[in-house]
């Protein structure tokens, strides 16, 4: 695992959304790629402010990571989570490989033809564009905030005998909101402790 910086992941995300040139993109400050790319995608992008400070890793996805990655959160029963109950990316490829491809669709809003076309061509050459995973500090799971239809196609190929490619993919780590107040409270605890124990 490789640490880069989040503006590293940012402008390529934002290269995917965008059909502009790769210079024009370039040329924007790391605000504006920030602001360009929460305005093409304001709901998955959303952690990178929401989670702040946010800390980025370049990684491989073993097999098993790939297995453990959650799709994008959201509403309970809208679009990625219609289409998985579990909320994980295996759970979207057996849904797909037991359901009809439309009256998917249809339910749940995410294009599931364009994920059984993916499917039937994924190959090594496939995955050289990373994912984006996003998390908290301390917690789990690895969810997708961008690349889910790719993701779900490679879980959907290896239902149905493919190869596992491993794949490329930033890790974006953000604070844990809940964890951090707790480890200053202890912390502080810790240092009135000890200085109570000095005064004594």
């Amino acid at each position: 695992m490789e640490r880069v910086p989040c503006d590293e992941v940012v402008r390529a995300w934002l290269a995917r959304e965008r059909d502009d040139l790769e210079d024009s993109i370039e040329a924007l400050s790391p605000e504006a790629a920030l602001d360009a790319l929460l305005s093409e995608n304001p709901g998955a992008a959303a952690f990178l402010w929401r989670d702040a400070p946010v800390t980025c890793y370049r990684l491989s996805l073993s097999r098993e990571e790939f297995d453990r990655l959650h799709v994008v959160p959201g509403p309970e029963g809208m679009l990625w989570r219609a289409l998985s109950p579990d909320g994980t990316v295996r759970g979207a490829a057996a849904r797909i490989d037991h359901g009809d491809p439309e009256r998917l669709t249809r339910e749940t809003g995410v294009d599931v033809l364009a994920i059984e076309s993916l499917a039937t061509s994924i190959s090594s050459s496939s995955v050289e564009e990373p994912l984006v995973l996003s998390t908290r500090r301390g917690a789990v799971p690895w969810r997708v905030a961008d690349g889910n239809h790719r993701a779900t196609a490679m879980a959907l190929s290896v239902r149905r005998g493919g190869e596992y490619v491993p794949w490329p993919a930033y890790l974006c780590v953000g604070a844990n909101p809940v964890l951090e107040p707790l480890s200053q409270r202890v912390r502080g605890l810790f240092g009135r402790l000890r200085r109570d124990s000095k005064t004594q």
